[in-house]
C-alpha cells in the first residue's frame, strides 16, 4: 500500500499527543508499506533537522515551511476566512506552496492513501490532483467545536483568548463538517467523539482508532519512591492542562496537603505557561522540556490527571499505566478511554473528592498494586500501537474497497 501523511507538524520529537501518535504509527506502518510523510511546519518553533530520524524509515520525507507573515496580512487572513464562516486557524495554516506539493505528489505518485492530520489542515483535500485516484482519510484528535467551547470556559477570566476561541467556536462546526464532507473517511481517536460528529454529520463515514502507548519502551519501572509525589505531565502551554495544573495547585493541593504534610508535586511538560511557572515552591516544582519524562515517573508514586477542559484520549494516561504508575482523574480527563473506575483507575470530580480519593491512593499500598496490575494489562489488551497500526491498516482497505 502506498500511503502519504499530510501533517501540520513534524511528528519529532514525540513531545505531545498528535506527535506521539504519528510518530509510533509512521514507524508501524513503513514496516511493511510505502509511506511518505509531508508537512507544513512552523520554523519558529521547529527546526528542519527534527525531520532526520523520520527519513530513516519513511520512503519519502517532505517539509515545506510556513512563511513568517505581517500583522497587516493575517489579519486580512483573518477577515476573509471569517467572511466565509471559516474557523481562524485555517488563515495560520494556508499555505500555496503546501498546497502546490499536495498537488504535485498526488499527480507524480500513485498513493492509495491520503491521511490528512487535524482539522486545520483539512483544506488541503481541494488540493489534491484530479488525476489522483487516493482514497481521502481525515484524522481528526478530538472535536474541534467541542474543543474550543471547553476552552473557552477554561479561559474564562482572559478576556483576549476567550474573544479568539469564541470566533473559533463560531465558525469551527461548520468548518469541520464542510471539509470532512470532502474525505472519504473520518478518522477519530474515541468512541464519544465518534458519536458527537456522527450526531452533527450523519452522512459522515467514520472509524474510531484509539490512541496508545509503546509497551515494548514503556516497562513497568522498578519499585515505586516511599516519598509521596505526585505527577503531572502534559505540554504546559496547552489550554487545558495549564487549567488543570492552576486548578490542582489552588483548589486540590491544598487539601491534600493537610492530610500528607510532606506530599510533593511534579509538573513536567515543555513550553509552561506564566500562570504555570508561578505555581513553582517548594513543594511544586515545573521543569519545562525534558528530554525523556520516565525519570520523573519514577520519582513518583501517583499520577494525576485534573483535566476540565479538552478532547481526544489522553496519552498520558496510557503512559503512566504501562510505565506502572497509578492514575486518579477527573472524568473528563479519562474520557474516551476502556477505563474501569476502582478497577484500573480512580476517577474524581470535585476538588474534596480529588484530593481524598488521592490521599486515599498515596495510603494504600494494595490499592496502588491491584491498579497498576489492572492498568498494564488494560494497555497490553487494548492500547499497544502495534494492534492499533492494524486497526488503521484496515480502516485504509475499507476505504479503498469502495474506491
Amino acid at each position: 500500500m502506498k500511503i502519504l501523511i499530510v501533517d501540520g507538524m513534524i511528528p519529532y520529537p514525540p513531545a505531545d499527543g498528535g506527535t506521539l501518535r504519528v510518530f509510533n504509527l509512521l514507524q508501524r506502518l513503513s514496516h511493511h508499506h510505502d509511506v511518505s510523510l509531508l508537512v507544513l511546519y512552523n520554523p519558529l518553533v521547529q527546526d528542519e533537522s527534527a525531520a532526520a530520524f523520520l527519513r530513516t524509515c519513511c520512503a519519502h520525507v517532505e517539509l515545506v515551511a510556513r512563511r513568517e507573515r505581517s500583522q497587516r496580512d493575517y489579519r486580512r487572513r483573518l477577515l476573509r476566512g471569517a467572511l466565509r464562516g471559516e474557523s481562524l486557524r485555517l488563515a495560520a495554516y494556508r499555505s500555496e506552496e503546501m498546497a502546490d506539493r499536495v498537488r504535485s505528489l498526488t499527480e507524480d505518485e500513485s498513493f492509495d492513501i491520503m491521511d490528512v492530520q487535524r482539522p486545520w489542515m483539512a483544506p488541503y483535500v481541494e488540493a489534491i490532483s484530479p488525476a489522483s485516484r487516493c482514497r481521502k482519510i481525515l484524522t481528526l484528535y478530538d472535536v474541534p467545536y467541542v474543543q474550543y467551547r471547553r476552552m473557552m470556559w477554561a479561559e474564562r477570566d482572559r478576556r483576549t483568548k476567550l474573544r479568539l476561541f469564541y470566533m473559533d467556536w463560531l465558525f469551527s462546526k461548520r468548518t469541520t463538517l464542510k471539509y470532512a464532507r470532502r474525505f472519504d473517511k473520518c478518522v477519530l481517536v474515541s468512541a464519544l467523539d465518534c458519536d458527537v460528529l456522527r450526531r452533527a454529520g450523519p452522512d459522515l463515514d467514520i472509524a474510531v482508532v484509539p490512541n496508545g502507548v509503546d509497551i515494548g519502551n514503556y516497562s513497568p519501572l522498578a519499585g515505586p519512591p516511599m516519598t509521596p509525589t505526585l505527577l503531572f505531565v502534559g505540554k504546559m502551554n496547552y489550554v487545558p492542562n495549564v487549567d488543570g495544573a492552576v486548578f490542582f495547585c489552588r483548589e486540590i493541593f491544598p487539601l491534600i496537603k493537610r492530610q500528607v504534610p510532606d506530599a510533593k508535586l511534579l509538573i513536567v511538560g515543555q513550553k509552561p505557561d506564566r500562570s504555570v511557572q508561578a505555581l513553582a515552591s517548594d513543594d511544586v516544582t515545573v521543569t519545562g522540556y525534558v528530554e525523556s519524562v520516565i525519570p520523573y515517573y519514577q520519582q513518583s508514586l501517583v499520577s494525576v490527571v485534573p483535566l476540565r477542559a479538552g478532547g481526544g484520549t489522553r496519552l498520558k494516561i496510557l503512559e503512566s499505566m504501562a510505565l506502572g504508575r497509578p492514575v486518579i482523574s477527573t472524568p473528563l480527563g479519562c474520557e474516551g478511554l476502556a477505563v474501569t473506575p476502582d478497577e484500573d483507575i480512580l476517577v474524581a470530580d470535585t476538588p474534596a473528592d480529588f484530593a481524598a480519593q488521592t490521599v486515599r491512593l498515596l495510603r494504600d499500598g494494595e490499592l496502588r498494586r491491584r491498579l497498576i496490575i489492572n492498568g498494564r494489562r488494560l494497555v497490553e489488551t487494548t492500547y499497544d500501537w502495534e494492534a492499533i497500526a492494524q486497526q488503521l491498516l484496515q480502516v485504509y482497505g475499507e476505504a479503498m474497497s469502495s474506491r
